[in-house]
Protein backbone atom coordinates (compact mmCIF):
# COMPACT_ATOMS: atom_id res chain seq x y z
CA UNK A 1 0.00 0.00 0.00
CA UNK A 2 1.40 3.36 -1.21
CA UNK A 3 1.51 6.47 1.12
CA UNK A 4 -1.42 7.95 -1.17
CA UNK A 5 -3.59 5.02 -0.88
CA UNK A 6 -3.28 4.92 2.97
CA UNK A 7 -3.88 8.92 3.25
CA UNK A 8 -7.14 7.95 0.49
CA UNK A 9 -8.09 4.86 1.96
CA UNK A 10 -8.12 6.89 5.76
CA UNK A 11 -9.63 9.78 4.13
CA UNK A 12 -7.97 12.63 5.68
CA UNK A 13 -9.38 15.09 3.83
CA UNK A 14 -11.93 15.01 6.19
CA UNK A 15 -10.32 15.02 9.56
CA UNK A 16 -11.46 18.63 10.02
CA UNK A 17 -14.80 17.57 11.58
CA UNK A 18 -12.60 15.93 14.44
CA UNK A 19 -10.15 18.67 14.85
CA UNK A 20 -12.81 22.35 15.00
CA UNK A 21 -14.38 20.89 17.87
CA UNK A 22 -11.07 20.21 19.76
CA UNK A 23 -10.00 23.69 18.89
CA UNK A 24 -12.63 25.25 19.53
CA UNK A 25 -12.73 23.46 22.69
CA UNK A 26 -9.51 24.52 23.61
CA UNK A 27 -9.93 28.20 23.00
CA UNK A 28 -13.31 28.52 25.20
CA UNK A 29 -11.91 26.66 28.10
CA UNK A 30 -9.45 29.30 28.67
CA UNK A 31 -11.61 32.21 28.19
CA UNK A 32 -14.28 31.16 30.09
CA UNK A 33 -13.16 29.05 33.01
CA UNK A 34 -8.71 29.86 32.55
CA UNK A 35 -7.47 26.51 32.50
CA UNK A 36 -5.67 24.38 30.57
CA UNK A 37 -4.11 20.97 30.66
CA UNK A 38 -1.96 20.43 27.77
CA UNK A 39 -1.29 16.72 28.15
CA UNK A 40 -5.12 16.03 28.58
CA UNK A 41 -5.78 18.02 25.54
CA UNK A 42 -2.61 16.41 23.73
CA UNK A 43 -3.70 12.54 24.39
CA UNK A 44 -7.51 13.89 23.85
CA UNK A 45 -6.23 14.98 20.13
CA UNK A 46 -4.67 11.88 19.23
CA UNK A 47 -7.47 9.59 20.62
CA UNK A 48 -10.14 12.02 18.47
CA UNK A 49 -8.13 11.82 15.70
CA UNK A 50 -7.24 8.54 15.60
CA UNK A 51 -10.79 7.05 16.06
CA UNK A 52 -12.47 9.10 13.12
CA UNK A 53 -9.90 7.78 10.68
CA UNK A 54 -10.53 4.06 11.98
CA UNK A 55 -14.22 4.68 11.67
CA UNK A 56 -13.76 6.77 7.93
CA UNK A 57 -11.59 3.23 7.21
CA UNK A 58 -14.37 0.28 8.56
CA UNK A 59 -17.16 2.42 6.62
CA UNK A 60 -14.99 1.89 3.33
CA UNK A 61 -14.87 -2.09 4.12
CA UNK A 62 -18.10 -2.51 4.87
CA UNK A 63 -19.13 -0.25 1.81
CA UNK A 64 -16.78 -2.67 -0.26
CA UNK A 65 -18.70 -5.52 0.77
CA UNK A 66 -22.24 -3.94 0.58
CA UNK A 67 -22.45 -1.45 -2.30
CA UNK A 68 -22.76 -2.77 -5.62
CA UNK A 69 -20.60 0.51 -6.75
CA UNK A 70 -17.42 0.98 -4.66
CA UNK A 71 -14.63 0.05 -6.83
CA UNK A 72 -11.75 1.76 -4.05
CA UNK A 73 -9.96 -1.89 -3.03
CA UNK A 74 -10.13 -2.63 -6.70
CA UNK A 75 -8.05 0.47 -7.86
CA UNK A 76 -4.24 -0.15 -8.66
CA UNK A 77 -1.81 3.03 -7.68
CA UNK A 78 1.18 2.21 -8.88
CA UNK A 79 0.68 -1.34 -9.43
CA UNK A 80 -0.59 -2.12 -5.91
CA UNK A 81 -3.91 -3.04 -4.70
CA UNK A 82 -5.23 -2.65 -1.66
CA UNK A 83 -6.87 -5.96 -0.38
CA UNK A 84 -9.88 -6.25 2.95
CA UNK A 85 -7.03 -7.99 5.38
CA UNK A 86 -5.21 -4.66 4.89
CA UNK A 87 -8.42 -1.94 5.49
CA UNK A 88 -8.69 -3.80 8.53
CA UNK A 89 -5.57 -3.97 9.80
CA UNK A 90 -5.10 -0.19 9.54
CA UNK A 91 -8.28 0.34 10.80
CA UNK A 92 -7.28 -1.84 13.85
CA UNK A 93 -4.16 -0.17 14.28
CA UNK A 94 -6.09 3.22 14.61
CA UNK A 95 -8.61 1.73 16.75
CA UNK A 96 -5.69 0.53 19.10
CA UNK A 97 -3.92 4.03 19.00
CA UNK A 98 -6.84 5.56 19.49
CA UNK A 99 -8.11 3.27 22.61
CA UNK A 100 -4.67 3.87 23.89
CA UNK A 101 -4.72 7.46 24.13
CA UNK A 102 -8.31 7.10 25.33
CA UNK A 103 -7.52 5.14 28.39
CA UNK A 104 -4.66 7.47 29.11
CA UNK A 105 -6.34 10.12 29.19
CA UNK A 106 -9.46 8.72 31.26
CA UNK A 107 -6.71 7.62 33.70
CA UNK A 108 -6.00 11.02 33.73
CA UNK A 109 -9.46 12.09 34.80
CA UNK A 110 -12.15 10.07 35.77
CA UNK A 111 -15.25 7.91 35.11
CA UNK A 112 -16.40 10.69 33.14
CA UNK A 113 -14.20 10.88 30.35
CA UNK A 114 -14.29 7.05 30.07
CA UNK A 115 -18.06 7.27 29.62
CA UNK A 116 -17.42 9.64 26.68
CA UNK A 117 -14.89 7.25 25.32
CA UNK A 118 -17.17 4.01 25.27
CA UNK A 119 -20.09 5.64 24.19
CA UNK A 120 -18.31 7.58 21.34
CA UNK A 121 -16.32 4.17 20.51
CA UNK A 122 -19.99 2.49 20.42
CA UNK A 123 -21.74 5.03 18.23
CA UNK A 124 -18.63 5.51 16.23
CA UNK A 125 -19.02 1.28 15.45
CA UNK A 126 -22.95 1.73 15.05
CA UNK A 127 -22.34 4.47 12.58
CA UNK A 128 -20.88 1.88 9.44
CA UNK A 129 -21.12 -1.40 10.84
CA UNK A 130 -24.02 -3.71 12.14
CA UNK A 131 -26.92 -4.95 10.06
CA UNK A 132 -28.42 -1.27 9.33
CA UNK A 133 -25.49 1.26 9.62
CA UNK A 134 -26.68 4.52 11.27
CA UNK A 135 -25.04 6.09 7.74
CA UNK A 136 -27.35 4.41 5.47
CA UNK A 137 -30.22 6.10 7.53
CA UNK A 138 -31.94 9.70 7.31
CA UNK A 139 -30.48 9.85 10.87
CA UNK A 140 -26.55 9.99 9.90
CA UNK A 141 -26.28 13.89 9.85
CA UNK A 142 -27.77 14.13 13.15
CA UNK A 143 -25.72 11.47 15.03
CA UNK A 144 -22.09 12.64 13.37
CA UNK A 145 -22.83 16.65 14.51
CA UNK A 146 -24.11 15.78 17.54
CA UNK A 147 -21.31 13.09 18.37
CA UNK A 148 -18.47 14.98 16.93
CA UNK A 149 -19.33 18.74 16.99
CA UNK A 150 -20.83 18.36 20.57
CA UNK A 151 -19.21 15.20 22.01
CA UNK A 152 -15.67 16.07 21.20
CA UNK A 153 -15.85 19.66 22.59
CA UNK A 154 -17.54 18.77 26.15
CA UNK A 155 -14.56 15.77 26.55
CA UNK A 156 -12.42 19.04 25.40
CA UNK A 157 -13.19 21.42 27.51
CA UNK A 158 -14.11 18.36 30.07
CA UNK A 159 -10.29 16.93 30.17
CA UNK A 160 -8.98 20.92 30.33
CA UNK A 161 -11.07 22.40 33.32
CA UNK A 162 -12.74 19.47 35.52
CA UNK A 163 -15.76 21.46 35.18
CA UNK A 164 -19.12 19.44 36.85
CA UNK A 165 -21.17 18.58 34.01
CA UNK A 166 -24.56 20.00 35.69
CA UNK A 167 -27.17 20.16 33.44
CA UNK A 168 -27.18 24.11 32.98
CA UNK A 169 -23.13 23.30 31.91
CA UNK A 170 -24.34 20.78 29.40
CA UNK A 171 -26.91 22.53 28.02
CA UNK A 172 -24.71 25.58 27.53
CA UNK A 173 -21.73 23.74 26.47
CA UNK A 174 -24.09 22.43 23.75
CA UNK A 175 -25.39 26.18 22.80
CA UNK A 176 -21.60 27.10 22.01
CA UNK A 177 -21.06 23.78 20.20
CA UNK A 178 -23.99 24.05 17.75
CA UNK A 179 -22.67 25.96 15.50
CA UNK A 180 -20.00 22.96 14.97
CA UNK A 181 -22.85 20.35 15.26
CA UNK A 182 -24.21 22.03 11.76
CA UNK A 183 -21.59 22.23 9.60
CA UNK A 184 -19.88 18.94 10.80
CA UNK A 185 -23.72 17.69 9.72
CA UNK A 186 -23.67 19.97 6.76
CA UNK A 187 -20.77 17.78 5.89
CA UNK A 188 -22.62 14.29 6.02
CA UNK A 189 -25.64 16.13 4.49
CA UNK A 190 -23.73 17.46 1.48
CA UNK A 191 -21.79 13.90 0.86
CA UNK A 192 -25.57 12.34 0.47
CA UNK A 193 -26.59 15.21 -1.51
CA UNK A 194 -23.71 14.49 -3.87
CA UNK A 195 -23.73 10.92 -4.07
CA UNK A 196 -27.60 10.67 -4.35
CA UNK A 197 -27.66 8.93 -7.56
CA UNK A 198 -25.09 6.47 -6.17
CA UNK A 199 -26.93 6.20 -3.23
CA UNK A 200 -30.51 5.26 -4.83
CA UNK A 201 -28.23 2.31 -6.98
CA UNK A 202 -26.52 1.08 -3.54
CA UNK A 203 -30.33 1.24 -1.79
CA UNK A 204 -29.17 3.16 0.71
CA UNK A 205 -32.36 5.37 2.64
CA UNK A 206 -30.61 8.44 3.74
CA UNK A 207 -32.30 11.98 4.71
CA UNK A 208 -32.06 13.00 0.73
CA UNK A 209 -33.56 10.09 -0.36
CA UNK A 210 -36.86 10.56 2.31
CA UNK A 211 -36.87 14.42 1.39
CA UNK A 212 -36.07 14.71 -2.14
CA UNK A 213 -33.04 16.87 -3.52
CA UNK A 214 -34.55 19.56 -3.96
CA UNK A 215 -35.84 20.14 -0.50
CA UNK A 216 -32.34 18.86 0.50
CA UNK A 217 -30.30 21.52 -0.88
CA UNK A 218 -33.02 24.31 0.29
CA UNK A 219 -32.00 22.86 3.85
CA UNK A 220 -28.28 22.61 3.43
CA UNK A 221 -29.01 26.34 2.79
CA UNK A 222 -30.90 27.36 5.53
CA UNK A 223 -28.91 25.71 8.21
CA UNK A 224 -25.45 26.95 6.99
CA UNK A 225 -27.73 30.70 7.79
CA UNK A 226 -29.18 29.32 10.80
CA UNK A 227 -25.98 28.55 12.12
CA UNK A 228 -25.35 32.29 12.07
CA UNK A 229 -27.67 33.53 14.20
CA UNK A 230 -27.56 30.98 16.81
CA UNK A 231 -24.06 32.50 17.44
CA UNK A 232 -25.47 36.07 17.47
CA UNK A 233 -28.21 34.80 20.23
CA UNK A 234 -25.68 32.58 21.89
CA UNK A 235 -23.44 36.12 22.32
CA UNK A 236 -26.16 38.01 23.71
CA UNK A 237 -26.68 35.61 25.87
CA UNK A 238 -23.54 36.05 27.02
CA UNK A 239 -21.44 32.33 26.52
CA UNK A 240 -19.74 33.56 23.90
CA UNK A 241 -17.67 37.01 24.47
CA UNK A 242 -18.45 40.26 22.53
CA UNK A 243 -15.52 39.54 19.80
CA UNK A 244 -17.88 36.57 18.43
CA UNK A 245 -20.31 39.46 17.05
CA UNK A 246 -17.39 39.67 14.44
CA UNK A 247 -18.33 36.22 13.07
CA UNK A 248 -21.07 37.78 10.67
CA UNK A 249 -18.25 38.89 8.44
CA UNK A 250 -17.96 35.57 7.55
CA UNK A 251 -21.61 35.00 6.74
CA UNK A 252 -21.32 36.09 3.08
CA UNK A 253 -18.04 33.82 2.25
CA UNK A 254 -20.27 30.54 4.21
CA UNK A 255 -23.53 31.26 2.05
CA UNK A 256 -21.68 31.69 -1.41
CA UNK A 257 -19.68 28.50 -0.61
CA UNK A 258 -23.21 26.81 0.08
CA UNK A 259 -24.76 28.41 -2.85
CA UNK A 260 -21.70 27.64 -5.00
CA UNK A 261 -22.46 23.69 -3.73
CA UNK A 262 -26.07 23.51 -4.14
CA UNK A 263 -26.01 24.77 -7.82
CA UNK A 264 -23.51 22.33 -8.67
CA UNK A 265 -23.51 19.29 -6.08
CA UNK A 266 -20.67 17.20 -7.52
CA UNK A 267 -18.11 15.33 -5.22
CA UNK A 268 -14.83 15.79 -6.83
CA UNK A 269 -15.70 19.44 -7.45
CA UNK A 270 -17.90 21.11 -4.85
CA UNK A 271 -17.99 18.81 -1.93
CA UNK A 272 -14.96 20.46 -0.72
CA UNK A 273 -16.41 23.99 -0.51
CA UNK A 274 -18.41 22.10 2.32
CA UNK A 275 -15.23 21.34 4.20
CA UNK A 276 -13.71 25.02 3.94
CA UNK A 277 -17.30 25.98 5.32
CA UNK A 278 -16.09 24.51 8.59
CA UNK A 279 -12.63 25.37 8.58
CA UNK A 280 -14.07 29.15 8.26
CA UNK A 281 -16.25 28.60 11.63
CA UNK A 282 -13.72 26.90 13.15
CA UNK A 283 -11.02 29.44 12.59
CA UNK A 284 -13.71 32.43 12.95
CA UNK A 285 -14.62 30.95 16.57
CA UNK A 286 -11.28 29.66 17.45
CA UNK A 287 -9.93 33.44 16.85
CA UNK A 288 -13.12 35.38 18.22
CA UNK A 289 -12.76 33.36 21.25
CA UNK A 290 -9.28 33.92 22.43
CA UNK A 291 -9.54 37.38 21.71
CA UNK A 292 -12.61 37.99 23.63
CA UNK A 293 -9.62 36.96 26.93
CA UNK A 294 -8.72 40.99 26.47
CA UNK A 295 -11.55 42.48 26.81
Amino acid sequence: MTPKQLLDLVEIRVVIPSVAPLMVGLAYSQWQYARLNWLNALLLIVATVSVHLAVNTFNRYEDAKRQKVNAFLREKAQGEVITNKQVLHVAAFLAGVAALAGIMVALRTDYITWIIGIVSFLIGYLYSAGPKPITNTPFGEVVSGVTMGYFIFVAQVYVNTRMVPTPSVLFQWFIVSLPLTIFIAEIMFANNIADHDEDKENHRQTLVHYIGIEASKKMYMFWAFAAFIEIIMTTLAGWLPVTSYAMIILLPIIFRNAHTFVTHPVKRETFVLAIKNLVIVMCGMTVVILAGMWL
